[in-house]
């Protein structure tokens, strides 16, 4: 690991692995490259890694990629995996490409997603002028539907953008998988890959192992970088609709049955400014610190630094007790808890524009 970093302290380059599968998906791929090919970042290579790719689809995907609108001549990479007949091979895909990145700065793209032109320098930029392993930026839900032989996009929106924080992370992932960019020269001797046991759900996976390590830059994570394109015909590899097949609807339960447990062993490396902020947060949702000046029970403490810590009355620890039995519920119902918290960040937001 440490000759990796060596080799990679000093290049600009982005690194982007691609895992593509089927052949009939080729319209996506092509909407995806294209994407790459306009980015403002030019330092730029493409490694494309297939899921065993026959030379015919090897040739069409090389094809594809140079008929792109490249500035200059394209850096790329198609690498052939072999896969077991009913095996999920998007980890292993995963992998392989981490393994062919030459990149010092290393982003994941879905064969059916989108990025937009300015979201790899936005993100790139954001961890030049700072010292994180990841950046993440905005990411946009598209939905679309078919029509005839083709498919078009229903409706945008900010479906993503309840989660703020590392704690929002660690309780339900709202972090795509093409929506962040790792620096690679900072990871030390960390290790990334992607677990062969959890698809679907092995981009939550990894991202719950990175950041327990690193504090993720929140910073440009209200500017949209990407999409995250949803078919509403139920062929995604997440059950996004009510009829999704019920093979899909298995695996991914199995996936979070699978992280839930793996959530319980995890440590995470956590500033104590960060762990004073989750304390604060839950006391100010019970009411805010007041101070008796009379002879009434005191609710605040001096302690020896000269600071105040709450010490809340008997009512308040019912309230307590009351908000963490709500926790307790949304966190066995994380859609539940995601609509919520997205509904309460557009009803602040739409508050605060009022407010001006």
């Amino acid at each position: 690991m440490q000759q990796v970093n060596n080799a990679i302290q000093g290049n600009t380059r982005l690194s982007v692995v691609v895992r593509f599968h089927k052949e009939e998906r080729l319209p996506f791929l092509e909407e995806a490259v294209f994407s790459l090919a306009i980015q403002d970042w030019d330092d730029l290579e493409v490694i494309v890694v297939l899921q065993n790719g026959t030379d015919e689809l090897q040739r069409a995907v090389e094809s594809l990629i140079h008929q792109q609108p490249w500035p200059d001549s394209p850096q790329y990479k198609i690498v052939t995996v072999p896969i077991t007949e009913g095996v999920d091979g998007r980890s292993t895909l995963l992998n392989h490409g981490i393994k062919h990145a030459t990149g010092r700065f290393l982003a994941f793209l879905d064969d059916d997603d989108y990025v937009y032109h300015h979201g790899y320098v936005t993100l790139i930029r954001q961890l030049l002028n700072g010292e994180s392993v990841i950046a993440l930026g905005g990411c946009r839900r598209a939905l679309m539907q078919p029509n005839d032989d083709h498919w078009f996009i229903q409706t945008k929106d900010q479906f993503f953008a309840w989660g703020r924080t590392r704690l929002d992370l660690f309780r339900e992932n709202f972090i795509p998988i093409h929506s962040y960019v790792i620096d690679r020269s900072r990871l030390g001797d960390f290790k990334l890959y992607f677990d062969d046991d959890l698809p679907p759900l092995e981009d939550y996976d990894f991202l719950l192992r990175l950041c327990s390590k690193f504090e993720p830059d929140f910073a440009q994570f209200e500017t949209p970088v990407c999409e995250y394109r949803i078919r509403l015909d139920g062929s995604n590899s997440l059950a996004y609709v009510p009829d999704a097949p019920s093979h899909v609807v298995a695996a991914q339960k199995r996936a979070q049955r699978l992280i839930r447990e793996r959530k319980e062993s995890l440590i995470s490396n956590m500033p104590a400014a960060d762990l004073v902020k989750l304390k604060e947060g839950l006391l100010e949702s019970i009411g805010e610190r007041r101070a008796d000046d009379g002879n009434q029970t005191r609710d605040v403490q001096e302690i020896n630094d000269g600071t105040t810590a709450y010490q809340p009355e008997p009512d308040n620890r019912v309230l307590l007790k009351i908000t963490q039995d709500i926790y307790l519920f949304f966190s066995r119902h994380p859609d539940w808890e995601r609509r919520l918290s997205n509904t309460l960040h557009t009803s602040w937001k739409a508050y605060k524009r009022l407010r001006r």
